[in-house]
Formats: C-alpha cells, sequence, structure tokens
C-alpha cells in the first residue's frame, strides 16, 4: 500500500534576467520573501514575482520515499484579461 504527501510550491522569476526558481509557498506567498537571483545577483521580492503556484502530490513507497510526483491543481487565480 502506498501512501502519498502534498507540497504546496510557488514558481518565481526573477524579474532582471528571467531565471526560475521553484520553493515552498509559505516561504514565497506567506512571507513575502526577497532573495537574490544566483544567476544575475538581482534581489527581488518573491511574492511580487509568482507565475504559478501547485499543490504538489507525492506518491511514497513504503519507507516513505518518493516514487512519483504529479501536479494535483493549480492554486494560482489567473488574472482576468481586460480589453
Amino acid at each position: 500500500m502506498s501512501a502519498k504527501a502534498w507540497f504546496d510550491i510557488s514558481v518565481i522569476q526573477c524579474p532582471n534576467c528571467r531565471h526560475y526558481y521553484a520553493d515552498a509557498s509559505w516561504y514565497v506567498v506567506e512571507i513575502g520573501a526577497d532573495i537574490e537571483c544566483g544567476v544575475c545577483h538581482t534581489t527581488f521580492n518573491t511574492k511580487k514575482n509568482v507565475t504559478d503556484r501547485i499543490m504538489l502530490n507525492l506518491k511514497l513507497d513504503e519507507e516513505g520515499k518518493v516514487q512519483e510526483a504529479e501536479v494535483e491543481r493549480h492554486l494560482l487565480k489567473r488574472k482576468k484579461q481586460h480589453e
């Protein structure tokens, strides 16, 4: 019998060089921490640069080791496009 675990993650993008990162949503969205890009060294706010937020479903084996990961659902509300 396999078990499951879930992980709420956010994808962020450096506003300067456009490099992507993924981190725990509590750090990105709830705290809104500033980070330094490892590529261009620009410091930016994570919350203001979120491109996606997902619930990741982790399928575990009997020893609690991850065997598979899949996107359970997207949590980020899409912005309405104005005409």
